[in-house]
């Protein structure tokens, strides 16, 4: 049976982690069962966030399953689970909680109108894997329950269990194959929910994005390989996909170290992935922050934005820091070295070859742009005729350019500003990207005015990005980082650039911009 995702979360349940596996080994020949592990319920009716430790979808219907660890008991209507560390209460019992999971996922599939005629059978059991059960009470039937015993022989109890809920009324229609990934669909992209790096786009409530299919592929890949290669263009989600990467693989027996050149993405990072067994770290302090850490060695090194650390000592940095080297250890590296291999550092191309040697690292592409709308992807491919991926977040404005000389860009850029402002734009929304420090670039022209509502951004500030104001940055302390509305200054026009010419710089100050590009060229 396949399990999303494909290896236990680290959440300290032996319990889980041995259903886990145990569920792995059932129905290996049916391609339509799925189950879904730690699966967060957001219509809960008695909480404001439930969680399902597993959830089975297959031909039979939908099916909860509960499961507890340890010793369980059962007194004066309170339930209890003992283990060397002492004797806790399970509050509610974990039949009422997985009679609560199987209502609150029922709901929220008649919530969406595409179910909300479907009858689909749903049903729950409780899983006792650490002992024998030979209690009999009215709360519960036996069908429902799987003991230690029950779990040697765990697909022949999960048919009983089907066949107990299917023979409830109006319980005993199948799903069909269609039907079943059409609910698979639905319920990994919910799986799936996960932080934004950014804080606002063009309001203050929290914001989350489903994973693309690349990264679907992408995390199922990872958590099968102990080293990978991870290329892909601007806005394929590459540091977004670190950062959840590490999220997933920290854990009291995993310590991450999560890497990066620049030092102002490593501070806007660290208010973002906030988990004790995630160590974020420039790779100039990284050895500083092993020894910080009190460990010998950490589990795993994640790194972003890797092509500014092809170098051979950077590299033996990295190999230093990690349990059993490079050549050993669990390391998992976003790169493009295509395309900004230039911008903080030269990347070394023997380096990414020396990578690839190192026991077999599996090599990923992500090709799916889910940051850039389709006009900003076209106007990259067609003027950079460099590529940022398929897809793109929907259609957006046309991207805005003018061509003049730098005094008369000045009142552009004024001009421009004025007009987002008063088309309720907020500020925060809003970055200006320069090639050139702002004392040097045409920004220091504008009006006071304007002047006074802009911030320029600094490794400090940019822990708190976006402000609430206009910000401004160098192109180069801005990889990684992005915003709605991007105002690119102090470049010459693409068309001016000839083959042989540097294109890094206008890759990555054009593709920051999720909504609307303003490009002002120098003629």
């Amino acid at each position: 049976m396949k399990i999303i995702p494909n290896r236990p979360f680290d959440n300290d349940s032996y319990a889980e982690r041995k259903v886990f596996d145990t569920l792995k080994e059932c129905f290996v020949n049916e391609n339509t069962f799925v189950a879904f592990h730690s699966f967060n319920l957001t219509d809960h009716a008695k909480k404001r966030v439930g969680e399902a430790d597993f959830i089975i979808l297959c031909k039979y219907g939908l099916f909860i399953l509960e499961v507890k660890g340890g010793g369980i008991s059962h007194e004066d209507g309170t339930w209890f689970t003992s283990n060397s560390h002492g004797k806790y209460s399970l509050g509610e019992g974990p039949f009422k909680q997985a009679n609560g999971s199987m209502f609150a996922i029922e709901k929220k599939i008649r919530n969406n109108r595409k179910f909300a005629s479907l009858k689909i059978p749903i049903g729950f059991g409780v899983i006792f894997p650490d002992c024998s059960w030979v209690n009999q009470g009215a709360e519960w039937d036996r069908a429902t329950v799987c003991d230690t015993k029950n779990l040697r022989n765990f697909e022949q109890w999960l048919k009983g269990l089907f066949k107990y809920w299917n023979n409830k009324p109006n319980n005993n229609n199948f799903l069909s194959p269609e039907t079943i990934k059409e609910l698979k669909s639905y319920l990994r992209p919910d799986f799936e929910l996960v932080e934004l790096l950014y804080d606002k786009i063009l309001s203050t409530e929290e914001q989350t994005v489903k994973l693309t299919e690349d990264q679907y592929f992408y995390v199922d890949i990872a958590l099968e390989n102990d080293r990978v290669l991870c290329s892909g263009g601007a806005g394929t989600g590459k540091t977004f996909l670190a950062a959840e990467l590490s999220r997933r693989m920290a854990g009291p027996n995993s310590e991450v170290l999560f890497v990066c050149k620049s030092l102002w993405l490593k501070n806007y990072l660290s208010k973002r992935i906030v988990n004790e067994h995630v160590t974020i770290s420039t790779i100039d302090g990284a050895l500083q922050s092993l020894r910080r850490s009190g460990l010998e060695s950490f589990d795993i090194v994640i790194v972003d934005e890797g092509q500014d650390i092809f170098n051979f000592e950077d590299i033996e940095i990295l190999d230093s820091c990690l349990n059993g080297g490079l050549d050993n250890g669990k390391w998992y590296i976003f790169h493009d070295i295509n395309n900004q291999s230039d911008v903080l550092s030269q990347a070394n191309d023997e380096v990414l070859d020396y990578l690839k040697s190192l026991n077999n690292p599996a090599k990923v592409p992500l090709r799916t742009n889910c940051r850039n709308t389709h006009h900003i992807l076209e106007k990259v491919q067609s003027s950079l005729l460099l590529d940022m991926g398929n897809t793109g977040s929907g259609e957006g404005p046309d991207v805005f350019e003018v061509t003049k000389l730098k005094d008369q860009l000045v009142d552009s850029l004024a001009i421009k500003i004025t007009e987002l402002l008063k088309s309720n734009i907020s500020s925060s929304a809003i970055t200006i990207l320069s090639a050139v420090p702002f004392d040097e670039s045409i920004v220091a022209s504008l009006p006071k005015s304007i002047l006074d509502s802009i911030l320029r951004l600094d490794d400090y500030s940019v822990r708190n990005f976006p402000p609430n104001s206009i910000s401004f940055s160098e192109i180069k302390n801005f990889k990684g980082l992005e915003n709605e509305v991007i105002l690119l200054i102090d470049l010459p026009s693409p068309l001016a650039l000839s083959n042989n010419d540097k294109k890094s710089l206008h890759y990555v100050g054009m593709s920051r911009a999720r909504g609307l590009l303003c490009a002002f060229w120098n003629a």
